[in-house]
């Protein structure tokens, strides 16, 4: 009987370590997949490559008197591939990624428009009345992003770094009606800064994020047309 009272114990004792370490590790496993994203190797201690998205409503600051129309000037972030290293024992996260980066600087109201006269870029009214006129500027970007990431619970994490973006596109699109006519052009090469750096900021709540970006540099060059900078804010994943 005592034999099967200590057998029993040990078995009890047994199943209790293996639940234990089974709580360990799933912790161990949603302090590291807690952030979202798309995975692209398995759970590692240390290293891991991830995949993640970011959608955000560009708010450019004013320029020369003129506004901006926030929820018509959007950004999108894709990193193709992020690099996360966790030192053993640590809640600090490095990382850095490489991806693309799209942005659209749309002015408020239907009469302004982006127009470039020579090399230089100014903003004007148009010369005839357009039905439903917008005009924005659009800029494409190699980016990578350079994080330090600070885990204070299994789902809340901030992190904070800079990210560098190669504008190697830049358009403006002006587009509007005139009864049955229809103005829709395209302007290339209009001066834009090919390096930026940016302030960027997310918030990690579970598996989605907000995040808010800061660009301290203008849009385009110095002697290419009007300066205006940017604030992005938004979802991340």
């Amino acid at each position: 009987m005592k034999k099967l009272l200590l057998m029993a114990l040990m078995a009890v004792a047994m199943t209790a370590n293996a639940e234990d370490k089974n709580e360990i590790l799933v912790a161990n496993d949603d302090e590291v997949t807690n952030e979202g994203g798309i995975k692209l190797t398995k759970d590692d201690d240390n290293d891991n490559w991830s995949m993640h998205f970011a959608l955000g409503v560009n708010i450019p600051q004013k320029a020369e008197g003129h506004s901006f129309a926030p929820f018509r000037s959007w950004e999108l972030s894709w990193t193709v591939l992020q690099y996360d290293y966790t030192p053993k024992k640590s809640k600090t996260t490095l990382s850095a990624g490489l991806g693309f980066n799209w942005r659209t600087y749309t002015l408020s109201g239907h009469e302004d428009g982006f127009f470039k006269v020579f090399d230089f870029v100014g903003i004007g009214k148009t010369t005839e009345k357009y039905d439903n006129f917008s005009s924005n500027i659009s800029t494409t970007a190699i980016s990578m992003p350079l994080l330090i990431k600070q885990r204070f619970s299994k789902s809340f994490a901030i992190s904070l770094g800079a990210q560098l973006n190669w504008n190697f596109y830049s358009r403006i699109h002006n587009y509007g009606e005139q009864g049955d006519n229809e103005l829709d052009t395209y302007t290339k090469k209009i001066g834009q800064r090919p390096i930026t750096v940016d302030v960027l900021g997310i918030l990690h709540f579970g598996k989605l994020g907000v995040y808010c970006k800061y660009s301290p540099m203008s849009v385009l060059k110095k002697d290419r047309g009007v300066e205006f900078k940017s604030f992005a804010a938004g979802i991340y994943f």
